[in-house]
């Protein structure tokens, strides 16, 4: 392999990677929450029942207004294998496309969980043009290879391979019949294994699209995904490129690591290129009835802190303060949660609550991760850290291995630095992982 990295002149001066009114630097990986239909179509309907939280209009509840005063970011995602019978209106539909970003899901996730299935051009193309109505940057439709990993009764694809020849048939349909110029669409990359990664990559990569996301259960594995990027530099494959997504993490380590990543490509490789990651997490939560509480920064883990919310009919009514900070939290108090049920019931919450627990927990989860970025900059800038002890060195090493250009440089640092963080010997798979702990 050739030792030096190719580096040129970005060719594409106009694209958007940062909106000048997102909350997030553009030096920094940004996180994207998946929004479900139900959630977006809520928060635009502005017609509850009840009262809000003191001094809260409905309006505030959207979160993608770029005039929100109480919490706005510009980033969110949908996904076709959710929202693409939905007709109702939502804070994605009808959001302000000059200040905000969406970035569409294929349905991989669907398709793996067997809730979506693609069985001939008819539905290739029903997808290809949702995605190019609603979103600025969409994934290519691919099969996840995931259910294989985790052996799941019932899926429709025997082998990694089986995945692979079925995900070449979206590529060459997508880019046969996508309206150029519309969307910018990243390749998904799929893999259980190195091997099977490398199989993947060799086959996709000659369909050009405009940047690439990783999924798979390799995606978590910092060590690999720094073997690809290297990979992909070598061969020319990012200068070009405008965008990587990671799929499903929202882990604070994984943030700070990846924000580390998108310095490196842009010092030496590619200026401009952002990276971004993105859950449903702040969604998900709501089934396990909890809340996001603090980030933990320790020496031997960050992560973001959750307890249960307290279920309790007494605070119906109740003035107590809701427990912890988020630009939602600090308005409420627990009687605009609990709402409905008798004192021993557990039926406390209403579709109000669920918002405003969703609220709460992306409030939350969002300042959290720029609390990390925050606490590594500073740490970083003479590399003696106090918390996160491994990704400390992860992040010093990523910047030189980058520099130098050399895989040799990274597969020396394999055991001592990338083996110690975590999900280096074992993988998570899609939003199916808890990426929170319990706060002792």
């Amino acid at each position: 392999m050739d030792e030096t990295i190719h580096a040129s002149a970005w060719p594409y001066p106009s694209v958007p990677n940062h909106i000048e009114i997102d909350p997030t630097p553009k030096d920094q990986a940004i996180y994207i929450p998946s929004v479900s239909p139900s959630h977006a179509q809520m928060i635009y309907a502005e017609n509850w029942q009840r009262n809000l939280p003191e001094g809260v209009l409905a309006k505030d509840l959207n979160f993608l207004d770029p005039a929100n005063k109480l919490f706005r970011i510009s980033h969110a995602m949908t996904s076709a294998g959710q929202a693409l019978k939905t007709k109702k209106p939502c804070i994605i539909s009808e959001r302000d496309r000059s200040n905000t970003l969406v970035i569409a899901d294929s349905g991989g996730y669907q398709i793996a969980s067997d809730r979506l299935r693609i069985n001939d051009d008819n539905d290739r193309l029903r997808i290809l043009r949702w995605i190019e109505d609603v979103a600025d940057i969409a994934m290519t439709l691919d099969v996840p290879t995931g259910p294989i990993a985790r052996k799941q009764p019932g899926y429709r694809y025997a082998t990694s391979q089986d995945c692979l020849k079925e995900t070449l048939c979206h590529l060459e349909y997508f880019q046969r019949h996508r309206e150029p110029g519309k969307v910018r669409f990243l390749n998904v990359l799929q893999g259980n294994t190195p091997s099977e990664a490398d199989t993947w990559y060799d086959a996709v990569k000659t369909y050009k699209f405009e940047g690439w996301a990783f999924a798979g259960v390799l995606r978590h594995n910092l060590y690999e995904l720094c073997r690809r990027l290297l990979i992909m530099a070598h061969e020319r494959q990012l200068e070009d490129k405008s965008w990587i997504h990671v799929l499903g993490t929202n882990e604070l380590d994984t943030a700070v690591l990846l924000t580390a990543l998108q310095r490196a490509i842009n010092r030496h490789i590619n200026p401009t290129l952002r990276i971004s990651f993105d859950t449903s997490t702040p969604y998900r939560m709501l089934s396990f009835n909890r809340m996001f509480t603090l980030p933990v920064f320790e020496t031997d883990k960050i992560v973001m802190g959750s307890l249960p919310v307290p279920e309790d009919g007494k605070f119906r009514g109740s003035p107590l303060p809701w427990p912890w900070p988020s630009p939602i939290g600090n308005r409420m108090v627990m009687a605009d949660y609990s709402v409905t049920g008798s004192l021993t019931s557990s039926q406390f919450r209403d579709r109000l609550s669920e918002v405003l627990l969703a609220h709460h927990n992306l409030g939350a989860l969002c300042w959290g991760i720029s609390t990390a970025n925050r606490v590594f900059d500073v740490y970083s800038h003479n590399y003696s850290y106090k918390v996160g002890l491994a990704q400390g060195a992860a992040i010093e090493i990523i910047d030189r291995v980058f520099e130098s250009g050399k895989m040799a440089d990274l597969i020396a640092y394999k055991n001592t630095t990338f083996d110690r963080l975590r999900h280096a010997d074992q993988f998570e798979d899609g939003d199916n992982g808890r990426y929170w702990e319990d706060l002792r």
